[in-house]
């Protein structure tokens, strides 16, 4: 169980950390970011554990699509909201945010057990959300090549 959270983990930054910041095209993103997280998804076969009576999470946010996924921001104010949707919209995660090096949080939904893998956190400068599509380990595995290069650029 340690290797696949560990897998999701490694997966999940290198194919977020495939795109550099300059390289990622952010929207402004319009009405409930939580309908729109819930909306993508869904749109990856996600299992919500609820999809009506969530809460609201209005003002400013943007978001970036590629085919593996959406990365969401917003302010890192907003980090409390984010995660009562989540928890109330998915369940409790596979794992609780916890602090990270940086003077942030992250935490994740699992794909084995809501379809989807789905980040979720803060950092100094925002809080942030992606939902990516379930990937095989080969195709992780294939990936790792290209982001380290990446990283290095």
């Amino acid at each position: 169980m340690h290797i696949l959270t560990s897998l999701i983990v490694v997966g999940l930054a290198l194919l977020c950390g495939c795109a550099h910041k300059d390289e990622m095209r952010f929207t402004k993103g319009t009405g409930d970011m939580g309908q729109f997280v819930m909306q993508q998804a869904l749109k990856r076969d996600a299992r919500p554990v609820a999809t009506n009576g969530l809460p609201v999470i209005a003002g400013d946010w943007s978001y970036s699509e590629d085919q593996y996924g959406v990365v969401l921001h917003l302010s890192r104010e907003r980090f409390p909201e984010v995660q009562a949707f989540l928890l109330q919209a998915f369940g409790p995660p596979a794992q609780e945010a916890t602090d990270t090096t940086d003077g942030g949080k992250l935490g994740w939904h699992s794909p084995k057990t809501i379809g989807v893998a789905l980040q979720f956190g803060y950092d100094p400068e925002r809080t942030q959300v992606i939902v990516l599509r379930p990937q095989p380990a080969s195709e992780i595995i294939k990936r790792i090549p290209e982001a380290l290069e990446r990283s290095k650029k």
